[in-house]
């Protein structure tokens, strides 16, 4: 057992109440959050293929009866491309820039008990736009609502890409994230639930021609592969012990 585990057992025998009749669960305090979205992508000279995505995240929770107040830190990004022949990275630097997300969520009863709610939420990576949700999004690497977001002298987003281990280089993007997540609060110390998820990017630039795509996508059909679970950790567990251990955490 890693020494996060541990620790994870040792603050799984204080009680969180789950909540009785209509008093709602407690949640609030810290949590590790593992997200995976799958889509279908076309890769340059690799073809269609399915795509996963984990991200791993440090959450701190606030909450006044239903109402929700949530901080999230993205800590790692790992993506599985479906094929060995393709190798997506996304950088630490990147995930840097995103500092401290804030958003409102809440808590609601049904038949089956009690569900966490993380309304839509849109982000895009890599532009500044005046309206977020509905402008589209630049293709120029010149226009000025491009910003460098993880600043390593490149427009956009950089994600490193390789192909056939022997195409390797760089696709600098920008990116429109929208979510919605929803899920069953297990028990005092794990929720786990579906993301509904849309995804929009466009290739600026690259450092090679055969490079200059992001590969046209798809989300999944299959609704169940698109999840999320969190699992309580104790106050002081940080990003670094979550980027060594999120595969034991998560059982993965």
């Amino acid at each position: 057992m890693t020494a996060l585990l541990a620790a994870i057992a040792a603050v799984a025998v204080i009680s969180f109440p789950l909540g009785a009749a209509d008093i709602p669960p407690e949640v609030a305090g810290r949590w590790a959050m593992l997200q995976v979205t799958t889509d279908i992508v076309d890769y340059p000279i690799v073809g269609r293929r399915i795509r996963e995505t984990y991200l791993v995240l440090a959450v701190q929770i606030e909450q006044s009866g239903t109402e929700l107040l949530v901080h999230e830190q993205h800590c790692l990004a790992y993506i599985d491309d479906g094929t060995p022949l393709v190798e997506s990275e996304i950088s630490e630097a990147f995930l840097r820039s995103m500092g401290i997300l804030e958003y409102r969520g809440q808590l609601r009863q049904d038949a089956d008990g009690w569900r966490l709610i993380l309304p839509w939420g849109t982000k895009v990576h890599g532009a500044r736009l005046e309206n977020p949700e509905q402008d589209e999004l630049p293709t120029d690497p010149a226009d000025p609502r491009v910003f460098d977001q993880d600043e390593d002298g490149n427009p956009g987003v950089t994600v490193g890409v390789t192909i056939l281990g022997m195409l390797s280089g760089e696709v600098y993007a920008v990116q429109r994230l929208s979510k919605h997540m929803e899920g069953a609060v297990d028990s005092s110390d794990r929720v786990k639930g579906l993301i509904s998820w849309t995804n929009e990017q466009v290739a600026l630039a690259a450092s090679s021609p055969l490079l200059q795509t992001t590969g046209e996508a798809e989300v999944h059909p299959d609704a169940e592969r698109s999840y999320f679970v969190m699992k309580r950790i104790p106050e002081h567990v940080g990003c670094q012990t979550l980027r060594e251990e999120w595969r034991e955490l998560f059982g993965l």
